[in-house]
């Protein structure tokens, strides 16, 4: 080695400290210190955004055959099915629930494989039952038992709706009004026990105040507010970089899809490309829209009304099929307020001020699949002409990034904007058509079906801790928490949730419909077209809905070969009008035909399943950073184009709940308890293993097809893990990884 080049090694080692050290900022000493055990597991931008190799993704798959398929636990739908089927179940006389008759069925050949697995299981549930503790807090359920169609229209009973027996409004839509004993389960069985005992401090008002702060943490909020205001170092305010450096070792343990991982942590969380990409992979995917020749009208005269010249020239020469919206702009008449002007704005008692907005966001989807963010009206008022719209400074996806960091305008629109989606995905999307949609159907049924009715043996599977679950939101997550965080009264809310099921459209919602209507092609060779590669959603939704479709149709053939079958069928008939009626939902369909039947039943395992694990899975990672998601605005919004081009960082923080400890903490807290991760075996390809080994020795005829049916729908979905994945690689370089419908990881029911 020449002493040149030894003596240059030092200088270069000096310069990568050098860069490191520049690449790899400290915190603010003022900063609480995390323990090293937590600096040691923090998510890095590099590990967010890095797929596994496709070799190592592939070791971790479930086998290709059903047979190899290692079944640690039975699914326990599936499992309850086969003991109703085998009658393995006590009698309980309704008059006196100690009384109990001895199970008529026995174990026979050919149950259960004659492994371990379903004797380890059936020994824990009959367990159960010598323990009055456990059935009293029913911390897990207790054998099944049969229950005949009589009895189960008193213990399934709507509750009042549209008007409550005093004529009040009804709060949430019908729902089942107490819930019998077979489907009660302790909140410890919903929801992780870590996040119910964080979960309950909160309910019961010990989350600190703002005087309850203490330690490090309070002493640097206090000095940089102090700092701000009497100090004369502006500069030491809290900025939103403070609260990007506090994120990095400051959060929830990794018990999601994404280890803990959250929005935060990529250095451009708050960029058009991120704003943008949540649209298609973020928590709420199902609502952007081709724009209607009405909207696109609107943003044109904004433009033009702004002074924005560049964008009125964009509007003339651009193909308006590109152009898609995210619309709020219904939220006043959804909240029950008349006046299209009306500031929607509300302070709980002991709380502070929120407010909240209808806005509309206008995108361009470009052909080589990027999407791009062109205007935001900050919140609609009835006429484009009563609101205000700013439009991008970056036209195209391909502009520099340069000032983005510093628009801050621009951002401010954006966080108005996320504050809509907040609101509309949680307590329309998610809470209204996934969770309540759901239960509507399972009050219908079990108040018109009988237990050994095929349909009902399908569907209960998908059932499993939906009605507790349901119960526990109603009662403490909606009024307790949300409440709390939003920019509208209770009342108002609940107005919310009631318009997101009375304008629900069932059919319209199945998902080559859902598509089509909101401006997509409903084909997989459609979505293949370089304009869609982004939107892993719709791909993946699309194949899982077939996927589900035909395993569906497989097992309703068996007990319905035609159609006059369906048609003449009087439990069937009974629960589609028990649906319309007493389930105030006129959009479900008339059931006469096999295909028709078919649809609707795949649509109730769609909600159950893969829809709700969509739109809730992914909540901690974009919702646990607030700043990027925040349910609400804490600083009145701006009501000119001039107010908005004058807000700097200041106005930013100060709309958002930066200061407020405890808000930020129920905002925080709510995603990261409803997003841990599903257990591997109430996973959908778990639930299809479970079913192929019921039935793996069985020989009847329709035993048989059902072996069969099984087994097609394990190997259709093994083989999606290998599509998603590629539609998830297949993304722009730099896309977050999108396996959240992965079956392996899609709850096979509404768990959480």
């Amino acid at each position: 080695m020449s002493r040149n080049l030894a003596e240059s090694i030092p200088l270069v080692n000096r310069l990568f400290a050098l860069l490191e050290s520049y690449w790899q900022q400290q915190l603010d000493p003022a900063l609480p210190t995390p323990p090293a055990e937590i600096k040691a597991i923090v998510p890095t931008q590099q590990s967010i955004l890095k797929h596994l190799s496709e070799r190592e993704y592939l070791k971790q798959l479930a086998p290709k055959s059903v047979k190899d398929a290692s079944l640690l636990s039975f699914d326990p739908g599936v499992f309850d099915n086969e003991l109703l089927k085998l009658k393995l179940y006590s009698t309980v006389d309704p008059k006196d629930p100690s009384h109990a008759k001895e199970p008529e069925g026995d174990i026979v050949e050919g149950t259960y494989m004659g492994t371990q697995i379903a004797l380890t299981q059936a020994y824990a549930k009959i367990e159960q039952t010598f323990s009055a503790l456990f059935d009293v807090l029913g911390i897990e359920p207790t054998l099944p038992r049969y229950i005949p169609l009589e009895e189960q229209k008193k213990l399934y009973n709507y509750s009042a709706y549209p008007k409550n027996a005093d004529g009040t409004p009804a709060q949430y839509p019908p729902h089942l009004q107490t819930i019998p004993p077979e489907h009660s389960y302790t909140p410890f069985g919903i929801f992780n026990a870590i996040g119910l005992i964080e979960t309950q401090v909160i309910l019961k008002k010990i989350t600190p105040t703002e005087d309850g702060l203490v330690g490090k943490t309070k002493e640097w909020l206090l000095e940089k507010a102090r700092a701000a205001a009497f100090g004369g170092d502006p500069e030491k305010g809290i900025k939103i970089q403070d609260v990007v450096d506090y994120n990095k070792y400051h959060r929830k343990f990794g018990t999601d899809i994404s280890n803990g991982g959250n929005i935060g942590l990529l250095d451009d969380w708050y960029s058009d490309r991120r704003f943008a990409d949540q649209q298609f992979t973020g928590v709420n995917p199902t609502t952007i829209t081709k724009a209607s020749p009405a909207w696109i009208a609107d943003f044109t005269k904004a433009a033009k009304d702004g002074g924005y010249n560049k964008w009125l020239d964009f509007f003339a020469k651009v193909d308006k099929s590109s152009l898609f919206v995210q619309d709020g702009s219904y939220f006043r008449k959804a909240f029950g307020i008349s006046n299209p002007e009306q500031v929607l704005h509300h302070k709980q008692p002991g709380s502070d001020d929120n407010w909240c907005v209808g806005a509309v966001t206008l995108f361009q989807l470009h052909d080589d699949g990027k999407l791009h963010p062109i205007a935001i009206c900050l919140d609609h008022k009835g006429s484009m002409e009563k609101s205000t719209t700013i439009f991008n400074k970056r036209m195209t996806p391909y502009d520099s990034t340069a000032g983005e960091k510093e628009d801050w305008p621009w951002r401010y629109a954006k966080t108005a904007s996320q504050v809509t989606d907040w609101m509309r995905h949680e307590l329309a999307v998610h809470l209204t058509l996934s969770h309540l949609v759901e239960e509507s159907i399972i009050v219908a049924i079990n108040r018109t079906i009988p237990m050994d009715h095929p349909l009902y043996r399908l569907l209960l599977p998908h059932w499993y801790k939906t009605l507790s679950l349901n119960a526990a939101a109603r009662a403490s997550l909606v009024p307790q928490v949300v409440a709390d965080i939003v920019g509208v009264t209770p009342d108002q809310a609940y107005s919310f949730i009631r318009d997101a099921y009375d304008t629900y459209d069932f059919v319209g919602s199945y998902v080559p419909n859902d598509l089509n209507r909101r401006g997509f092609p409903n084909t997989q060779e459609g979505l293949n077209h370089t304009r869609y590669k982004n939107y892993p959603y719709a791909k993946n939704m699309l194949a899982l809905w077939h996927v589900l479709r035909n395993y569906v149709n497989s097992m309703l053939r068996i007990s319905f070969p035609t159609d006059e079958s369906i048609a003449n069928d009087k439990y069937i008939q009974d629960f589609v009008k028990e649906v319309k009626t007493a389930g105030f939902m006129p959009s479900f369909p008339e059931l006469k035909t096999l295909d028709a039947l078919v649809d609707a039943v795949t649509m109730c395992i769609h909600i159950a399943s893969p829809y709700h694990s969509a739109v809730n899975y992914l909540q901690n990672f974009y919702q646990v950073f607030v700043v990027s998601k925040p349910p609400c605005l804490c600083k009145e919004p701006p009501t000119t184009i001039g107010q908005l081009r004058q807000f700097n960082e200041s106005d930013l923080v100060a709309s958002l709940p930066i200061n407020r400890q405890r808000q930020w903490l129920l905002a925080a807290q709510l995603p990261w308890l409803l997003s841990f991760k599903v257990d591997d075996e109430r996973s959908l390809l778990n639930y299809a293993a479970s079913q192929w080994n019921v039935y793996r020795y069985k020989k009847g005829a329709n035993e048989l097809k059902v072996k069969e049916a099984s087994q097609r729908l394990y190997e259709d979905l093994q083989g999606l893990q290998r599509v998603f994945f590629h539609n998830s690689t297949g993304m722009d370089k730099g896309s977050i990884p999108y396996m959240v419908l992965d079956p392996g990881l899609t709850a096979v029911s509404i768990l959480i």
